[in-house]
């Protein structure tokens, strides 16, 4: 498991910045104040990593990275990208392994990565380095009654969830879930398999959806229907359903068949879900990363923290496998800094410290509230 991620001039990073991992991290803050960021420098470590590892058998040290259209990524120019006109090459360090990235005068939409390391050696197989790593964009598909078939790809969901029918149709009735990430076998629940799986965490998600997938193989396409059995509805177009279960599936999908030892990086998992759905994916990431999985979430939601709380105090992961880490802008005279504080938990879940502008917009509302209505507006 990774320990900490430091970034240097990259983005909104001029100044060296580390942000300390766990099993199960969170990122909050308000918009544009580099949670974003952090999920990039994941991304861009991992290309650099695999280049390393492509050339493994070579004398090649130095790789070119894209900063766009790979993993999702929208990076644009090198040089929009490093804060500082003065230093050439930004700097990303993940625990003990440093990489410098630097400008290419010729071909602006890349950059070269320089890379020292054995890719051979133990310590580099494992999360953001092992054969398992999934990344969730924040623009995930929406509602489909179709996705293209990809015959390359069946063991993970895509950055947006555009392969999440076909691996569903695929692996749905002869993959196994370990029983760590298993809902509730002790209620009865007891087949593992991946399709009966989804069924029972979507139901603890997004109660009452039955969700059927099917390849039409001569289209090269996969089909997804959905239904509400207790309304004896029959199987309808996802269309019918909205946003919330097109964005939440790829989720618990990547979450049951990832790999031991792998990382998940998933942007805004709140995104279409009422309140008590956000909780529950909270919940549900929280019981992922404690079967051998590092998982780094970037939200905007209280609720999704509130449910990994929850899932701690079931003893679903421990208090100090949870990472916060509040993300925020501080003024310093006619200068602007951006901030990376970590937020501790007691063994109660109970937050220890509570900065400005970390989760606290309720409070802020209902004391507006209560002043217009002092003032009898």
């Amino acid at each position: 498991m990774h320990k900490e991620l430091t970034i240097e001039n990259f983005k909104c990073f001029s100044e060296p910045t580390t942000i300390t991992l766990g099993k199960i991290n969170i990122c909050l803050g308000c918009n544009s104040v580099g949670k974003s960021s952090v999920i990039q420098s994941f991304i861009l470590i991992r290309q650099a990593f695999e280049k390393a590892r492509l050339f493994k058998d070579t004398q090649v040290k130095k790789y070119h990275i894209q900063l766009n259209d790979i993993y999702g990524l929208q990076l644009g120019d090198s040089e929009h990208i490093k804060s500082s006109k003065v230093k050439d090459d930004i700097t990303l360090k993940l625990d003990e392994y440093e990489y410098k990235l630097m400008s290419i005068a010729e071909s602006p939409m890349e950059m070269e990565a320089a890379n020292e390391y054995d890719v051979s050696v133990q310590s580099l197989r494992e999360g953001i380095f092992s054969d398992g790593f999934y990344y969730l964009n924040a623009e995930r598909t929406g509602p489909r009654n179709y996705q293209m078939i990809d015959s390359k790809t069946i063991n993970h969901c895509g950055v947006y969830g555009e392969n999440t029918m076909h691996l569903l149709n695929v692996l749905g009735t002869v993959s196994r879930v370990d029983s760590e990430r298993c809902y509730n076998l002790d209620e009865g629940k007891t087949v593992s398999t991946l399709n009966k799986q989804v069924e029972y965490w979507m139901d603890y998600i997004i109660p009452g959806i039955e969700i059927r997938t099917d390849d039409v193989l001569e289209l090269k396409v996969s089909k997804m229907t959905l239904r509400q059995p207790a309304l004896d509805t029959d199987f309808l177009s996802p269309y019918n359903f909205g946003f919330g279960i097109s964005y939440v599936l790829p989720i618990i999908v990547t979450g049951l068949i990832a790999e031991r030892g792998s990382m998940i990086l998933v942007e805004n998992p709140e995104a279409h879900l009422h309140p008590k759905g956000q909780s529950h994916i909270g919940y549900f990431l929280a019981v992922m990363a404690c079967s051998g999985i590092q998982v780094i979430v970037e939200t905007h939601s209280e609720h999704v923290l509130n449910g990994i709380r929850i899932a701690a105090l079931k003893n679903k992961v421990a208090p100090d496998d949870i990472s916060i880490n509040f993300f925020s802008l501080k003024k310093e005279g006619k200068n602007t800094r951006h901030m990376v504080e970590k937020i501790n938990l007691d063994e109660r879940m109970n937050l220890e410290n509570w900065p400005e502008g970390f989760l606290d917009q309720e409070e802020e509302d209902l004391r507006t509230l209560r002043l217009l209505r002092s003032k009898g507006i």
